[in-house]
């Protein structure tokens, strides 16, 4: 389907049919023979391209071309000309210059017409992303004046249409047993462009979708979500922001910190992995001398080498995950998981609170175990830290339609407002001792997983942490994996 309509003006009739033919193939093209018929075209209709000789009896290109520029909307214009004057120099130099096409042209007018139609969507799409963020100033005031689940899925969906890109938009509502629909267009899985499905609440009770066609359009629904998602209690690691929207002028230095951390990372995992393998050998030695003479020490030292063993296979794994990203998912037993899990740090929360492991579903998932093991146990540590002395943490684990939710409770205070938005955005910290790091962190690697990880506070005890993982099968192992 040709959609471009372009209009050419040029007093030779041969230059003019050699135009219309060598562009009608893809484009709408209609021609005119000087610089007045051109100022009549272009006050009735509107066009997409205007190609202009520069000399002409009546008007020359320079003054068709301008005549287009405060007529049309954002019109590719393109001035065609064998040689320039001084006037058509200075005209090419100012910011809003046409492009140049010399004659004879060859491939180049196509290639002009092409690269200029690319660029006027990208300007249309940055102009109606920066548009879309503006508006997005009232939007949590909106979403306050909501009441029910059902008020605040019609609000979100209703500001979602609006934005450039979004294709079809609507939310699941489960309430009192009900379950209610509001959607605007098909939101499918199947087709072009990208496909959002997000909870809106940690109970799944609210849920948004939507399809669209540009990367800024999703940036700015998932905002949205995550806007919608702190209105309903619950603050989620945002898997994109609307920073590459905006620009960044730190990206260097964001960048040389990343490349010193993993530096530094690297080298203390060496460290570590060389302590762990001496103290295994040391406790195989008291093994041996020991010769089962001292009751329980046989049983505590496989323990231990246990732990020591894990903690060099552990190191091992983030190591490699440092050098080459690898982020390869394979099958792991739940039960498997939150064991290992207790094993790194249930003795680390042992010595402040009480740890309670709930009832887990006998299910494999496809995780990278190392990288998921290592933000369930900041979440363990985390929860311990937050406690009274003797208060409890909770591990739960349940299994919904397309994921499974692993949720850390504990018995203290919750989240300091004053880095409740920034919590997961790096060095953010409610202590004095904190890095800031361990939230951050395990958003990333969520995102990886294509998981999420999200916070509420617990009506009735501190924070309540959680992390969703896909149910899905892990691909194929590459040979030599």
């Amino acid at each position: 389907m040709k959609t471009a309509r372009i209009l050419v003006v040029d007093d030779d009739d041969h230059v003019r049919e050699a135009l219309v033919d060598e562009l009608s193939p893809t484009y709408r093209v209609e021609a005119v023979s000087c610089g007045g018929e051109a100022f009549d075209a272009l006050s009735m209709h509107q066009y997409d391209v205007v190609i202009s000789d520069l000399k002409m009896p009546d008007h020359d290109g320079i003054e068709v071309l301008e005549f287009a520029r405060r007529h049309q909307r954002d019109a590719v214009r393109v001035l065609l000309t064998g040689y320039l004057d001084e006037r058509a120099q200075r005209a090419l130099m100012t910011p809003d210059a046409p492009y140049k096409v010399g004659k004879p042209w060859h491939d180049e007018i196509e290639i002009v017409v092409r690269r200029g139609l690319e660029q006027r969507e990208l300007a249309r799409r940055l102009s109606a992303s920066v548009e879309d963020a503006l508006s997005l100033s009232t939007f949590d005031e909106e979403l306050n004046a909501t009441r029910t689940p059902l008020e605040l899925s019609q609000a979100i969906v209703r500001r979602a249409l609006t934005v450039e890109g979004v294709i079809a938009c609507g939310t699941i509502v489960r309430e009192n047993g009900a379950e209610h629909l509001f959607t605007g267009g098909s939101v499918t899985r199947d087709g072009p462009g990208w496909h959002l499905d997000l909870p809106l609440d940690l109970d799944g009770d609210l849920r948004l979708r939507a399809r669209g066609v540009t990367d800024s359009s999703r940036q700015l629904v998932q905002y949205m979500a995550h806007r919608a998602q702190r209105a309903c209690g619950v603050l989620e690691a945002r898997v994109a922001s609307l920073q590459p929207l905006l620009g960044n002028g730190n990206r260097m230095n964001q960048l040389m910190r990343q490349a010193t951390l993993g530096a530094l990372t690297s080298s203390l995992l060496h460290d570590l992995a060389s302590t762990m393998q001496a103290l295994s050998a040391a406790l195989n030695d008291i093994t041996m001398l020991a010769n089962g003479q001292v009751p329980g020490l046989d049983e505590a030292i496989a323990d231990a080498t246990a732990a020591g063993d894990e903690s060099v296979q552990l190191f091992v794994q983030m190591r490699k995950f440092i050098r080459d990203g690898d982020v390869h998912l394979r099958p792991t037993r739940l039960d498997r998981l939150v064991q290992r899990v207790v094993k790194i740090a249930g003795g680390y929360v042992r010595e402040r609170a009480q740890l309670r492991v709930g009832e887990l579903p006998e299910i494999e998932i496809a995780v990278n175990e190392s990288l998921f093991l290592q933000v369930l146990a900041n979440l363990l540590r985390n929860a311990a830290n937050a406690s009274p002395r003797g208060g409890i943490v909770d591990v739960r684990v349940r299994v919904e339609k397309d994921e499974v939710v692993f949720t850390v409770v504990d018995d203290g205070p919750g989240v300091a407002p004053s880095i409740a938005d920034t919590m997961f955005e790096p060095f953010a910290t409610g202590t004095d001792g904190g890095t800031g790091l361990g939230l951050a962190i395990s958003a990333y690697v969520m995102q990886m997983l294509e998981g999420r990880i999200s916070y509420r506070k617990d009506p009735d005890r501190g924070a309540s942490f959680s992390v969703a993982i896909p149910c899905r099968s892990a691909p194929a192992a590459a040979a030599g994996d």
